[in-house]
């Protein structure tokens, strides 16, 4: 066993493939697929990541818009809507929902969608599905 290391690896890798030119040739070609596989591999997450993002903000397509309370309830975490009331959506999160109601004091609210469905014409998930 001699102390060469890489050297060694190297010469002996290039007499099997012809010489250090064809090994240079085959270390430049193998270098660009892999790089040119991981690129595609890259894009591929990329989109995929992209496409998710786009699907959870799309979730929040009542981002914005004011609603009218129809009926009273309460959501047991202090928020307390009264029929005549208003809220904005300001943002959505999955099942969670950030409202500002308009007049309030104690803005901003989060609640669920099931809750302001059920005291409002809001949206849910099933109703954005069924349509």
């Amino acid at each position: 066993m001699g102390n060469l290391g890489g050297y060694q690896t190297m010469t002996t890798l290039a007499k099997k493939v012809g010489g250090p030119g064809a090994l240079t040739l085959v270390t430049a070609v193998g270098g660009w697929a892999f790089g040119r596989g991981a690129e595609a591999g890259g894009k591929s997450v990329f989109k995929a990541a992209k496409a998710a993002a786009k699907k959870r903000n799309a979730a929040c397509s009542t981002k914005g818009q004011v609603f009218a309370v129809v009926f009273d309830g309460e959501d047991g975490k202090g928020l307390a809507l009264r029929a005549g009331d208003q809220y904005r959506v300001m943002e959505c999160d999955g099942e969670a929902i950030l409202i500002e109601v308009l007049g309030g004091t104690n803005n901003p609210y989060f609640t669920s969608e099931q809750f302001l469905a059920s005291v409002s014409g809001f949206p849910t998930a099933e109703k954005i599905d069924a349509e």
